[in-house]
């Protein structure tokens, strides 16, 4: 009777310590995917003024005098704070961040003029390494919709501009287009571009601007038909992870 007892007493500790030993190995935890960074610095608000009479406005997050530097270039209808999805993630990345307010929205000048406003692009990017008390000359540009057209055409005027990034690009928008800037500015700087495959101009004009490009481009092309920062909004789990990878690749901090 005692060896049967001690026999039945094997049993049960067996069956109560062995699934605990197996929950324990699998409970190790499994690797997990790269936490994006996330960082807020105060903002210096900058007036700069581009002509008599216009003045641009912009926030300028200083995260280290020898980081590189991100201009953002907002789209039509919005103003500098529409890139709040990307700032924590850049900043937390180590770059300094320039979000503008184009000419004729935000706090800048209320006149609209495209042309001048590729203009304005370098005025920032001068701004940048004279005045904004940053060591590193390194800068980049990323736009949405017509500030994409601004970022791609600004970069390219720029000789030490090291990429750009342009989240649905047209071919032409309101008369600047991108042939030139694709062909010869950027053409051996890399260019980036986000956008969605239902998204009217840009699907239209994505075959021109491969066709033009003679440096290196990137295309990711997404579902649906959002446009601009809503692309970024609607797949933020692969596009801020792009993005930062891409100035990374391009413009390491």
């Amino acid at each position: 009777m005692r060896i049967v007892y001690f026999i039945g007493l094997l049993i049960v500790l067996s069956v109560i310590i062995v699934p605990i030993w197996a929950q324990d190995m699998d409970a190790t935890p499994s690797p997990t995917p790269t936490e994006i960074p996330i960082a807020m610095v105060e903002p210096e608000q900058v007036i700069l003024q581009a002509e008599a009479g216009t003045f641009l406005v912009g926030d300028f997050y200083l995260v280290d005098p020898l980081s590189p530097t991100v201009v953002l270039l907002h789209q039509i209808y919005t103003n500098r704070s529409s890139w709040e999805p990307v700032m924590g993630p850049l900043l937390g990345a180590h770059y300094n961040v320039l979000a503008v307010d184009l000419r004729g929205y935000g706090d800048s000048s209320k006149s609209i003029n495209w042309h001048k406003a590729v203009t304005d692009v370098q005025l920032w990017i001068d701004w940048i390494r004279t005045d904004s008390g940053v060591l590193n000359q390194m800068v980049s540009t990323m736009g949405s919709s017509m500030g994409s057209t601004l970022a791609i055409v600004g970069c390219a005027n720029d000789p030490l501009c090291q990429t750009a990034i342009a989240i649905s690009p047209g071919w032409d928008y309101y008369g600047i287009v991108l042939g030139e800037a694709l062909s010869v500015g950027m053409a051996n700087r890399p260019t980036m571009i986000i956008y969605t495959e239902r998204d009217r101009w840009p699907a239209l004009g994505m075959p021109d601007i491969e066709a033009a490009a003679t440096g290196p481009l990137t295309i990711n092309m997404f579902a649906g038909n959002a446009h601009g920062m809503d692309v970024i909004k609607q797949y933020e789990d692969e596009t801020i992870p792009m993005v930062l990878d891409w100035f990374v690749l391009y413009s390491k901090p």
